[in-house]
């Protein structure tokens, strides 16, 4: 185990250059998330308010998930780590696919609050005990996940994608609960939305206000609409890649394209 076997470049092109792209992306984003973060601390007016609060996990979880996705692109530059220290990898793969569910719990607990605080009066700066427990049964289910998934090692890098292990027992059912996760959490965000631009449309009526509210909620229903949409027919497409194996083996660039997707839209 020489350091010259240790920092043999890849020699695959493609998954090089994928592996280059796949560190240098988390190492430019990097900046911008702490501006956002640091954003949302400093403002007092900001940090009180629950769903601000709320948003900033989202906000560490995608930059947690970042590094998972930087230390991705070394495992694929240096192909000697994944070969030889397939334990270590795994572990960041269980990581970064829990930090992804992690970001649908939180997407649900974001889009119910929105929904309290609009229509029955919750107060914004306050944490209700329904909020408090819908946390802990999701901090629970996504510590699980994760702490299975290391144990059983059911996430594995295939040349530039993340996938489960089917061959590891249970991981057909972790795949599953995935679906039943997020697409539940994605009709709950849409939905969300969607009572956000009556509400808006409500107060514009009885304020009769200008036009600028119509283009708000315009806004609003456009990306509602392109953000769900979006995000299901990402998680479709991954959890039917495994099934279509053969069909992306000869095309690495496609599937990294869209593992790197999965990892980081929310």
């Amino acid at each position: 185990m020489t350091s010259n076997n240790l920092f043999a470049i890849n020699p695959d092109r493609e998954l090089l250059i994928i592996g280059t792209v796949y560190s240098l992306l988390p190492a430019i984003i990097f900046p911008v998330y702490f501006l956002i973060i640091h954003a949302l601390h400093s403002r007092s007016d900001l940090r009180e308010n629950i769903s601000y609060k709320l948003l900033n996990l989202l906000n560490y979880c995608d930059v947690s998930q970042a590094v998972c996705h930087f230390f991705t692109g070394l495992f694929l530059i240096f192909p000697f780590i994944t070969e030889n220290i397939q334990y270590i990898v795994r572990i960041f793969g269980c990581t970064a696919n829990t930090l992804w569910l992690a970001t649908f719990v939180i997407m649900a607990i974001l889009a119910s609050t929105r929904i309290g605080i609009a229509f029955f009066k919750i107060k914004p700066t306050k944490w209700t005990i329904w909020m408090i427990i819908c946390l802990i049964i999701g901090s629970v289910y996504i510590f699980l996940v994760w702490i299975v998934g290391c144990i059983t090692q059911n996430f594995q890098l295939i040349g530039p994608a993340w996938s489960y292990d089917m061959e590891v027992k249970f991981a057909g059912l972790f795949a599953e609960l995935e679906l039943v996760l997020c697409f539940p959490t994605l009709a709950l965000s849409f939905c969300s939305y969607i009572l956000i631009i009556y509400s808006i449309y409500k107060k514009r009526k009885l304020a009769q206000s200008s036009s600028s509210s119509l283009r708000t909620e315009i806004g609003i229903l456009i990306q509602a609409t392109v953000l769900t949409t979006y995000m299901a027919l990402l998680i479709t497409l991954w959890h039917n890649a495994g099934v279509s194996e053969n069909k992306f083996s000869s095309h690495s660039a496609p599937k990294a394209v869209l593992h790197k997707h999965h990892g980081s839209a929310h």
